[in-house]
């Protein structure tokens, strides 16, 4: 299992308008067959500050996502409403090992 986790800076007035894209995002991605959670959560210490939590049975997985329809509608629209370039890291897991128990 792979475990991304995506850090997005947005735009001051631009909060709200993330948020809708990014929940038609999240629909369409936890009915993926290769995700096992897609997280979306807003910092509550820094304004506009928010982190994508993604869970991916494999690299192929994430490879998939990123050719989905959704994905794509998402990325082109959080471009315009980001502060800067999104920010991400890949993760291995380590525990728990059980694919079901990361199930959202």
């Amino acid at each position: 299992m792979i475990v991304r986790i995506i850090t997005i800076q947005v735009a001051p007035g631009k909060e709200k308008e993330f948020e809708e894209v990014t929940r038609r995002n999240h629909r369409g991605s936890v009915q993926e067959p290769g995700v096992l959670r897609f997280d979306v959560l807003r910092s509550l210490d820094t304004p506009g500050k928010y982190v994508l939590y993604e869970v991916y049975t494999d690299e192929e997985a994430t490879k998939a996502h990123k050719e989905t329809e959704h994905y794509k509608e998402w990325k082109e629209a959080a471009e315009t409403l980001t502060a800067g370039p999104r920010s991400g890291e890949a993760f291995a897991v380590i525990a728990p090992e059980d694919p079901e128990k990361w199930r959202s």
